[in-house]
């Protein structure tokens, strides 16, 4: 282990231990099964806390308090998990102002700020289709390893290893591993040279 991510795992350690309090009251809440109230708070409140401080912080609060994610990532200001349902893997970056629901995000993925990534596209539809105030459905949306996700997208289906998303795109239909999508809804551009994918 180098230097560098021996300091980088040092501060982590301090970090994982600040936000114990917090990641134990979420941890018990799941425990009982009741509700997403105390993470949804504590995620919120994390998600304010400025500079590079508040990024080892969200990483620490949510390497305990996600389904799993990597203590190596970088979560901006003012970004927070709307739900535990998610997985962040090693490496993976999100710019301020990000708000993630039930996802997977892969290794290297670079977020731009202001994305929303809402757990799909039913999450007000109960099973038979019907607008549901209580009970929707949560699907995780899948961003592959490697891919860029430019400022403002939305992502309600998954995006393949190695894509680029442009800024402003909502994606509504699943975009294939190693392309160029843009548009509203999105559309692939065109596919990338391998040579350009992460």
């Amino acid at each position: 282990m180098g230097l560098r991510r021996f300091a980088k795992a040092v501060v982590f350690a301090v970090s994982a231990v600040l936000v114990l309090p917090l990641a134990a009251a979420s941890w018990i809440e799941k425990r009982l099964a009741a509700g997403e109230a105390v993470f949804t708070f504590c995620a919120q409140s994390l998600a304010l806390v400025p500079g590079l401080p508040g990024s080892w912080l969200r990483a620490a609060f949510y390497g305990f308090a996600l389904d799993d994610c990597a203590w190596e990532v970088h979560i901006g200001f003012g970004s927070h998990f709307s739900h535990r349902g998610a997985v962040v893997g090693p490496q993976a970056s999100m710019g301020s102002y990000c708000v993630i629901g039930h996802a997977r995000i892969g290794r290297r993925a670079m977020i731009g700020s202001r994305v929303s990534i809402p757990s799909g596209k039913r999450q007000h539809l109960d099973e038979g289709g019907r607008l549901s105030g209580s009970e929707g459905r949560f699907d995780t949306v899948t961003v592959g390893d490697g891919c860029w996700i430019g400022e403002g997208a939305i992502l309600l289906a998954d995006v393949g290893a190695g894509s680029i998303v442009s800024a402003g795109a909502v994606v509504v239909q699943p975009a294939p591993a190693g392309s160029l999508v843009g548009g509203n809804p999105a559309r692939v551009l065109r596919a990338l040279d391998p040579d350009q994918q992460g």
